[in-house]
């Protein structure tokens, strides 16, 4: 087990993530999925784990402005090689301006987030550090399946699956809920090792806090309890007290 340094949530992981294995951070917007994922690599950077993470919900500038508001060392670990930030947002961007003068509206979107682009941007940093810890988190899938029908979806699962293997790595994907048709969450979920849902505040709640489950750890029986947790500029912090 790799401990994630979040202290309770180690504690309800039974000491932390298995390596390899297949993470999936699952919740509403805005529920603070994207603030965990960093939380856990800036952590993991601490554990000498070697980092790529792919910034597909903002810019790798952004991405980078939010590690380093977390943890300290994120430069250096830059110009280590030890993180590398992939910016999908940005290839979007750019996909989007060469498409915009001449494609349809509808057919934009169809072009500008591929998986097979996530593949080529991350394997020469798999490959280089083979044999060391390795942390590859996708933040977030849910644009790549917007338009993807879930027998495909299936499979690159598959793909992402055999991937952390490979390597030996821990994979975190973080994937917006309620958002892709149900066969596709579904079929992301079946392939995940581990799911934790953090499933944000009640209507007319605080938008910086919510409820947390761990709803899948391998094959064990998951307890059916919820905890309390609240984003804070220094992390996720979760209650030690169980609800329900």
């Amino acid at each position: 087990m790799e401990p994630t340094g979040i202290k309770v949530l180690d504690e309800i992981l039974m000491g932390g993530l298995p390596r390899p294995s297949a993470v999936g951070i699952i919740g509403r917007i805005n529920s603070g999925k994207s603030w965990m994922a960093k939380q856990i690599a800036v952590n993991l950077l601490q554990r000498d784990f070697r980092v790529l993470y792919y910034a597909i919900d903002e810019s790798a500038d952004e991405c980078k402005e939010s590690l380093s508001a977390l943890g300290q060392g994120v430069d250096k670990a830059i110009e280590e090689s030890r993180l590398a930030l992939v910016d999908m947002f940005a290839l979007g961007v750019e996909r989007l301006a060469e498409s915009l003068p001449t494609e349809e509206p509808e057919k934009i979107a169809e072009t500008n987030f591929k998986f097979s682009d996530l593949i080529a941007q991350g394997r020469s940093f798999t490959l280089k550090h083979l044999g060391k810890k390795q942390l590859v988190i996708m933040d977030s899938i849910t644009p790549m399946f917007l338009l993807v029908e879930s027998k495909k979806v299936f499979q690159f699962g598959q793909v992402l699956k055999y991937a952390t293997r490979f390597a030996k790595a821990i994979g975190l994907a973080t994937m917006h809920t309620n958002v892709l048709e149900e066969l596709t969450e579904n079929a992301m979920i079946s392939f995940a090792d581990v799911i934790i849902e953090l499933q944000g505040s009640p209507p007319g709640g605080s938008s910086r806090a919510g409820i947390m489950r761990l709803a899948k750890i391998g094959k064990l029986p998951v307890p059916n309890r919820n905890y309390y947790y609240e984003i804070t500029p220094q992390g996720i912090m979760i209650s030690t007290a169980v609800i329900g």
